[in-house]
């Protein structure tokens, strides 16, 4: 295996003024895994590149935690690779290349939250200083509170700032705008897009598929142990879920079904005319655009890109 030689950022250093490494930040290839006759990963495949932010997305069991775990040296796979940084997982959790930021984490809740941080960072070789997490995860005001008395999202953001404490180059959070409010929600992701700019590689997993829509660079969905699509997240909005385009019109709805299945060909749209109104989905939409213009009385034409849940819940419900 290549090993890749890498500068660690010292805590007053931003990530993009520590050497980037040219390989990425984590892969891993064709790993399988399984319990007993429970066959829980197949030939899975995913890769991050320093400054990416990839969601991770899939239904409970579809394999994502253990497909982590294995990225991070916590299970072995029965088949297939996994390093990160070009050098073994083990390796590079030691060096605390890493930041790992789970929904449950089990935290000590009889102390503060910065003596929490304090005896986190007790536990490191090399680390960013308490005050500078506190302020970067946004809770430097909770400081002197116990952990026991924090909100679940105050809770995720303790978490945040112990992921940090190395200085990461690669973050890998799970669920974690869990329990905080919209507005926690929004500061989170602004800090999270912050960290990508400086250079660190982010990959999240989570059930709120507007955050991978608005967030993530790009996706990976799976389901029962694979790959079902690894795509730029626009891409994969527009290659498995295609577009809408509604219209209305005047006159009888039999005719302005007709004329749009004739723009259509055998194109793979999906038409519906009821009550003055036209409903087109499908991909590439421009021909139906420029057929439903010509409808008697067209009028309020609008044509949106397909979202992510849309293309996820098509390909895991395929899949099933």
């Amino acid at each position: 295996m290549t090993q890749t030689t890498l500068t660690r950022p010292r805590a007053h250093e931003s990530a993009s003024q520590a050497k980037q490494p040219q390989t990425p930040a984590l892969e891993v290839n064709k790993i399988s895994k399984s319990f007993g006759k429970n066959r829980v990963l197949t030939d899975f495949s995913m890769k991050i590149m320093p400054g990416e932010v990839m969601a991770l997305l899939g239904p409970n069991g579809a394999g994502k935690t253990t497909a982590l775990d294995i990225a991070l040296g916590l299970q072995d796979a029965d088949q297939g690779s996994a390093s990160l940084f070009g050098m073994s997982s083990r390796k590079a959790v030691s060096m605390g290349l890493v930041g790992v930021v789970q929904q449950t984490d089990a935290l000590l809740t009889e102390v503060s939250v910065r003596r929490l941080l304090n005896l986190v960072a007790a536990t490191m070789r090399d680390n960013q200083s308490v005050d500078e997490v506190m302020e970067a995860a946004g809770i430097t005001h909770l400081a002197k509170r116990k952990v026991g008395k924090l909100s679940g999202g105050e809770r995720q953001r303790v978490r945040l700032a112990i992921g940090l404490l190395p200085d990461p180059l690669l973050l890998i959070l799970d669920e974690p705008t869990t329990g905080m409010d919209v507005r926690a929600r929004s500061e989170f992701w602004d800090f999270i897009e912050a960290q990508a700019e400086t250079g660190r590689a982010v990959l999240f997993a989570t059930h709120y598929l507007t955050e991978a829509q608005q967030y993530a660079k790009r996706t990976l969905i799976m389901s029962e142990g694979r790959v079902l699509a690894d795509e730029a997240t626009d891409e994969l909005r527009r290659k498995y879920a295609g577009a809408h385009l509604t219209i209305k019109y005047e006159g009888e709805d039999a005719v302005a079904f007709d004329q749009m299945a004739q723009a259509r060909g055998k194109r793979d749209w999906s038409i519906i005319a009821d009550a003055g109104r036209v409903l087109v989905r499908g991909h590439d939409l421009d021909d139906a655009a420029r057929a439903a213009l010509n409808l008697p009385g067209a009028h309020n034409l609008e044509l949106r890109q397909s979202t992510v849940e849309e293309a996820y819940l098509k390909l895991v419900g395929e899949d099933k």
